[in-house]
């Protein structure tokens, strides 16, 4: 019974964000592509990641990087 009752309710819509609707992107990828577009960064270093995408793996490589360099620290 419970199953017939969810066939008949309607389904919530899948939110996606503002910012990764790609039409929004169109202007920041031809800004880069012709390099009117500048990102001022700081290096930390490098580290290996298991997969190339998503904010949680480069959370996870910042924390190893910031710790490897403490580690550093420490030793001199």
């Amino acid at each position: 019974m419970n199953k017939l009752r969810q066939s008949f309710r309607r389904k919530k819509d899948v939110y996606v964000p503002e910012a990764s609707r790609p039409h929004q992107w169109q202007t920041d990828e031809e800004g880069v592509r012709t390099g009117k577009c500048s990102f001022p960064v700081k290096y930390l270093g490098h580290v290996e990641v298991d997969e190339s995408r998503g904010m949680h793996i480069c959370e996870d490589a910042v924390k190893r990087l910031k710790a490897l360099w403490t580690r550093k620290l420490r030793t001199s």
